[in-house]
C-alpha cells in the first residue's frame, strides 16, 4: 500500500508525515522512499536539518529509507549535501546513486551503498529476479572509474555542474 507524504518547498514535511504513520494503525510503514536532492519533477533539495527530522522520525517508526539520490553529484550549492546515509546510525538506510546522469543518460547503471545485511538481501533478490545491468556498460563505467579515479570523478561532476548552472542561468 502506497502512503503519499505531504511536501513543502524543502521536502517531507516532518509533522505531516509524523500524523499520517500514527493513522497507519495496524498496517505500518516499512520502508520511505525519498528523492532528497533535486526531487523531479519539483527541484527541491531537503536540508540536513530536515534530513535529520525524517531520519528520527524513520527510526522511531523502524522504517528503512530508501534514498534516491540521481542529482547529489550535479546539484547547485558549493559543497556536496549530506544524505540519509552519511545520518544512518542504525543502518536503515540504502543509497542508490545513477551514472545515467553523471556519466551517460544512456547508461542505465548506477550503485547501492548501505549496510551489509541490506545489501545481501538486495543482491539475492537480484539474483533470483532481475538479472543484472549491462555487461558491457559495467566494464565501460568501470574502467573510465580506473582511469578517473575518486577525484577524476569529482571533478568531472564539478564540471557537469557548471554546464547545468550556465544553462539553468540562460533559461
Amino acid at each position: 500500500k502506497l502512503i503519499p507524504a505531504a511536501t513543502d518547498d524543502e521536502g517531507i514535511v516532518p509533522s505531516l508525515l509524523r500524523e499520517t504513520l500514527a493513522r497507519c494503525g495496524d498496517c505500518p510503514a516499512k520502508v520511505m522512499y525519498v528523492n532528497p536532492t533535486g526531487n523531479n519533477p519539483t527541484g527541491v533539495s531537503m536540508s540536513e536539518a530536515r534530513l535529520r527530522e525524517i531520519y528520527d522520525i524513520a527510526c522511531e517508526y523502524n522504517i528503512i529509507i530508501l534514498e534516491d539520490d540521481p542529482y547529489y553529484f550535479i546539484n547547485f550549492v558549493e559543497d556536496l549535501p549530506t544524505s540519509f546515509l552519511k545520518l544512518d546510525t542504525e543502518g536503515r538506510v540504502l543509497r542508490f546513486d545513477s551514472f545515467s546522469k553523471t556519466v551517460s543518460a544512456g547508461i542505465r547503471l548506477g550503485y547501492v551503498t548501505g549496510p551489509q545485511p541490506l545489501i545481501d538481501i538486495m543482491t539475492l533478490d537480484i539474483m533470483s529476479s532481475a538479472g543484472y545491468a549491462s555487461t558491457l556498460a559495467q566494464v565501460v563505467v568501470s574502467e573510465l572509474l580506473n582511469k578517473w579515479g575518486h577525484q577524476g570523478y569529482l571533478n568531472h561532476v564539478y564540471s557537469l555542474r557548471e554546464e547545468y548552472r550556465k544553462k539553468r542561468d540562460v533559461m
